[in-house]
């Protein structure tokens, strides 16, 4: 399913292209940035976790052409982390749980924060996300925020967006919940997005606790 392929990470890749906002002195080299990995803690997956298993965790590298954001020859090449989780009933033999973590790099150029993350609510990053790529439940429609909570991740207080929306699954239309958040950890973004089908509701609590054990190799500043 295309959620555990970078739901998040392949829509940063879009988000950095089309912000437009690099206009730095060029050079002959290019300008690398690379974010250091975030994953869950292997504490919380498995059958004395939450039930997640991890499914993949992959490098993605973009690289820019300086012509596409108006600074010449010079390239940019930025390293994200993606790390892919889901979880699965096997006695419905059915999926019920996905949830995906990303870092991408702050993208400093000549002291100024160029990555768009930064100023992103969580309902702007959802909707981008949801609105470029598939997803693991098919195409979601009537995305609505429902509410907020409050989590600690990565040792920062931060608040995560609660949504619902519509999916299809086996000809039948199903409600989704969806969680979306982000925090600033050294000099990376850590995004945490998690959905279950909202008929599951005791899902929400492992979203809550995956979030809350995401493990970033950078140290804060």
């Amino acid at each position: 399913m295309d959620t555990r392929r970078g739901v998040a990470a392949l829509a940063i890749a879009v988000l950095l292209v089309s912000s437009g906002c690099l206009g730095f002195v060029t050079g002959e080299e290019p300008l690398e940035y690379a974010a250091s990995q975030a994953t869950v803690a292997d504490g919380a997956l498995g059958e004395s976790g939450t039930g997640y298993e991890q499914t993949k965790v992959e490098n993605q590298t973009l690289r820019i052409d300086g012509s596409e954001v108006g600074i010449g020859d010079r390239t940019i090449v930025v390293d994200n982390w993606v790390a892919q989780y889901e979880k699965q009933d096997d006695f419905i033999d059915q999926q019920v749980g996905l949830f995906a973590v990303v870092s991408t790099h702050e993208v400093d150029v000549v002291g100024r924060p160029m990555n768009p993350v930064r100023n992103m609510s969580n309902a702007d990053l959802l909707d981008r996300v949801l609105g470029q790529y598939q997803t693991g439940y098919g195409s979601i429609s009537n995305v609505r925020q429902t509410g907020t909570e409050q989590v600690t991740m990565l040792g920062q207080q931060t608040e995560v967006g609660v949504f619902v929306g519509e999916t299809s699954l086996n000809g039948q239309t199903v409600e989704i919940s969806l969680y979306v958040t982000k925090v600033k950890h050294g000099d990376d973004y850590v995004i945490a997005i998690g959905g279950h089908p909202t008929k599951l509701p005791n899902e929400e609590d492992d979203i809550y606790t995956l979030m809350q054990n995401v493990e970033h190799d950078a140290d804060e500043e």
